[in-house]
């Protein structure tokens, strides 16, 4: 289930959900029905409604632990300590997905240590399962959502630091936002994903260029 209908802030890079009482009415009968095979959507309108809500911290916490929720259910770690002890062959082609959605809640919280730690393992699954899986294409697809995610957290850490400190930050974002253009056609990148790779390139570029680099 995709966000309802947003666009993409072209400096924060953050998605700006452009009703937002229908995604609150929206979020709340997800959460009525309280099925498992809604928490992908939950989760994903937790973390974008919550710039707008009375208690962004609580929001994000609730979309935390859905995210840790839908993980374990698809196989995946169950915790962070799970997490940090896990190897990419432990971790199904099924639970990259949801832990790239709980990875994205942690940026958001600017919790980056923990987000790049699953950004890393959601990383490395992909790469084991393109060489091991039987559906490479599949893989392939979610490398290129993964490589586009880590670049938005790491750009997102050159934002939430001092100007001297950015500079490495914003390399790396644009590094992997870089590396996954060029993952697109072998992907099968929609039209909408190459293009939002593409305005990310152009953000990690001109934060850059504010800095002289």
């Amino acid at each position: 289930m995709e966000l309802p209908p947003h666009h993409v802030d072209p400096v924060s890079l953050h998605e700006v959900v452009h009703d937002v009482p229908a995604a609150r009415a929206l979020l709340a009968e997800l959460a009525r029905d309280g099925g498992d095979e809604l928490l992908a959507a939950r989760v994903d309108l937790l973390r974008a409604l919550a710039p707008d809500s009375d208690d962004p911290d609580a929001q994000l916490t609730e979309a935390e632990r859905l995210g840790w929720r839908a993980v374990g259910l698809a196989g995946g770690p169950a915790d962070e300590v799970a997490a940090a002890h896990a190897h990419a062959d432990e971790v199904p082609l099924g639970a990259v997905a949801p832990v790239l959605r709980l990875a994205h809640v942690l940026q958001r919280r600017h919790r980056f240590a923990e987000a790049d730690l699953l950004f890393g393992l959601a990383l490395e699954a992909t790469r084991y399962h393109g060489e091991h899986a039987a559906s490479i294409e599949h893989a392939r697809r979610l490398e290129f959502r993964t490589l586009y995610h880590w670049g938005l957290c790491r750009y997102e850490q050159a934002l939430d630091v001092h100007a001297e400190q950015a500079r490495p930050y914003l390399g790396e974002a644009l590094a992997l936002f870089v590396r996954a253009g060029e993952l697109r056609v072998e992907a099968r990148a929609t039209a909408q994903e190459v293009e939002r790779v593409r305005r990310a390139v152009q953000a990690a570029r001109d934060r850059l260029a504010e800095l002289g680099a």
